[in-house]
């Protein structure tokens, strides 16, 4: 519908000029002329509002990397924060500065604050948790997140392949020009499996920049690239060690039958809810 309004609205001069052709430059061809210098201030006027825009979101996004940078610094601890930093804060401090907890008396900046990042936001997928009470014991080696923009290389006739891919993943038959990549940082931990190849989509390993591996004490850098609109199109994800992923939900109840099998307890997996079935 704006397609048709705009073209209703600036349509073209060449359009009328043809059977016009031979006529005298009378009225009707100073109106069309003007019609015309009014559509070309129009398209003017809009790419030079496409020109500014770009150039702030390329501003917004300099500035957001650098505020990401300097916050994962002081939740690391690798460095402290300034007077100024402090001071412009109202979420914490009116009047007097509260108490420090003191089970966190001398800890390295600020410990379990990914974890309770997620905690905070209320994740819930068709009216479910997402995030299931064994993905906390995950989300614990959980040490930085970042949001950034992404796209595809190449544009329009890149590659082929990644154009099916891209297809697949989405299901539509348009291939998403880019949106934003969410990387969560994992520290050593237990859950994922030492030295492992990280699971990748089709879209990622036709267009984006690989996978990776996962490091000897379980370190692992996750990815998930999403549309503008927030679908999953790609991802990175961790291969976990057996009996530790938290995507499978493991019930244990006794055989049913007679004889020595009977009574023996039965270890059964199941699919349940989780954080981790967005990789």
């Amino acid at each position: 519908a704006g397609s048709v309004c705009e073209q209703t609205m600036w349509l073209p001069l060449r359009s009328f000029t043809r059977p016009l052709s031979s006529a005298p430059r009378g009225p009707l061809i100073r109106r069309l002329a003007a019609v015309d210098s009014l559509q070309r201030r129009y398209t003017a006027l809009e790419e030079e509002t496409i020109r500014k825009q770009r150039a702030l979101q390329l501003q917004l996004r300099e500035a957001a990397a650098e505020l990401q940078v300097r916050r994962q610094e002081i939740v690391s601890g690798s460095a402290e924060p300034t007077d100024a930093e402090v001071t412009s804060s109202d979420a914490f401090f009116s009047g007097r500065e509260p108490d420090e907890p003191e089970d966190l008396a001398g800890a390295v900046g600020i410990p379990g604050f990914w974890k309770g990042v997620l905690g905070g936001a209320d994740l819930h997928v068709n009216e479910e948790p997402a995030v299931s009470e064994r993905d906390w014991e995950v989300l614990e080696s959980l040490e930085e997140v970042r949001v950034e923009p992404w796209s595809t290389p190449g544009g329009e006739g890149d590659n082929d392949e990644m154009v099916a891919a891209a297809a697949a993943a989405t299901g539509e038959e348009e291939v998403p020009a880019g949106g934003h990549l969410l990387t969560f940082c994992f520290g050593p931990n237990r859950f994922f499996e030492p030295g492992a190849a990280l699971l990748s989509s089709e879209l990622l390993a036709h267009s984006l920049d690989g996978a990776g591996s996962v490091g000897p004490d379980g370190s692992a850098v996750l990815r998930l690239y999403c549309t503008e609109e927030g679908d999953v199109v790609g991802a990175a994800a961790a291969p976990f060690c057996e009996g530790r992923d938290p995507r499978s939900k493991v019930m244990v109840r006794k055989r049913k039958g007679k004889g020595k099998a009977g009574g023996e307890r039965q270890r059964l997996g199941r699919a349940g809810a989780s954080f981790f079935r967005l990789f």
